[in-house]
């Protein structure tokens, strides 16, 4: 799941990917939404239990209805330097983690003996 979600980060894109981590149906897409908005996820008041909900796969936590959490983009972006130029180190980084058109070097051909 991670290369799927790398996939869907293309970086000049101004806006944010809401992809799902594990999907268990071919149902769930990323969503894209503007860059200026800020999600709010709730439970639904009619939700028969309590949920969990985990950030970047630490602990667990309740997540009860009257928790929110919102999410937006921050302030204070993490500046990147890239001597390739952003697009070109993009694809490079995914070729490299998905190793794209790399193939094992193959043996000979052994020809059996008669």
């Amino acid at each position: 799941s991670s290369g799927i979600n790398a996939e869907y980060g293309a970086p000049s894109v101004p806006c944010m990917i809401i992809a799902p981590i594990c999907p268990h149906s071919l149902a769930f897409r990323p969503i894209m939404v503007p860059i200026n908005c800020t999600l709010k996820c709730r439970l639904n008041p009619d939700a028969r239990t309590n949920a969990l909900v985990s950030f970047d796969g630490r602990h667990s936590q309740d997540f009860t209805k009257s928790h929110a959490v919102e999410i937006g983009v921050s302030d204070y972006p993490l500046p990147c330097i890239d001597k390739n130029g952003s697009m070109q180190d993009w694809f490079n980084g995914l070729q490299n983690c998905l190793m794209w058109n790399v193939r094992k070097t193959q043996k000979p051909m052994s020809i059996p003996k008669k």
